[in-house]
């Protein structure tokens, strides 16, 4: 009767220790991502637009607001005329309202710099304004400092490449 017992109770300790170790182990399972992103193997993957631990720090939000600076074009250093604006439009869109001085209205795109990047800080944009003039360029935002580069074509086929350095 000792040796069934033993052999009894062996077998019990085995399939619970067993069970115990094969038990799956969630590491989602304390993650919260929100509405943005989905738990991989317990870290946020979020969603195009969002980043952050939760998914819930949007991309466009850093870009928003007015900006004072200048622009570097052949013709010289340009101050601006006026304040540049940052609206959002999206996620992962934001209008630009009087780059260069231009007073002009343009949509650009929130982007990571790489597949790699972990948060959203560039811009690009590819527009043509009201008054028919083709903006292509792209920035970069840090901190409250944005630069970057454009081309601008002007109705007549004459384009300009300008620099400029924005700031909150």
């Amino acid at each position: 009767m000792n040796k069934k017992l033993v052999c009894l109770l062996t077998i019990l300790g085995s399939i619970i220790f067993f069970a115990l170790a094969c038990a799956d182990k969630d590491a989602c399972k304390d993650v919260d991502c929100g509405a943005n992103g989905t738990c991989i193997d317990g870290v946020c993957d979020c969603i195009d637009g969002y980043e952050g631990a939760a998914c819930a720090e949007e991309w466009a939000q850093k870009f928003l607001g007015e900006y004072e600076g200048f622009d570097v074009c052949p013709s010289g250093t340009i101050p601006l005329n006026k304040p540049v604006k940052i609206t959002r439009i999206s996620a992962t869109e934001v209008q630009l309202f009087n780059l260069g001085s231009f007073q002009s209205t343009l949509i650009a795109t929130v982007k990571l710099a790489t597949a790699a990047s972990t948060k959203a800080e560039d811009l690009s944009f590819d527009d043509t304004d009201t008054q028919g003039r083709k903006f292509v360029g792209s920035a970069t935002i840090s901190g409250s400092k944005i630069t970057g580069s454009y081309i601008v074509t002007y109705t007549n086929g004459i384009s300009e490449n300008c620099t400029f350095e924005y700031e909150k």
